[in-house]
């Protein structure tokens, strides 16, 4: 008689996950709005707006969020802003 084992359930965290969103930003205020492919948005306020808005522009408002880390990826961004991809 064999026994089988059974595997854990997988336990990935979906907030993990890096997903593709449209950024729009209104660097006089601020605001940093984040649409999803799915049309869900999130809008936060960031000292990095203005940065970011000009990494936005230069990637067409093209980018990359990480819910768990509040990371987002603005690829190309350094050709853009001369500093990092990555904003919070």
């Amino acid at each position: 008689m064999t026994m089988s084992k059974e595997r854990p359930a997988s336990t990935t965290d979906q907030r993990e996950e890096w997903i593709d969103v449209t950024v729009t930003t209104l660097p006089d205020l601020h605001l940093v709005r984040l649409t999803s492919t799915e049309g869900d948005v999130q809008e936060y306020l960031s000292a990095e707006a203005a940065d970011l808005a000009a990494a936005a522009e230069h990637t067409a408002g093209t980018a990359q969020w990480c819910a768990k880390y509040h990371q987002l990826l603005v690829p190309g961004a350094m050709a853009a802003t001369g500093r990092h991809p990555f904003f919070k």
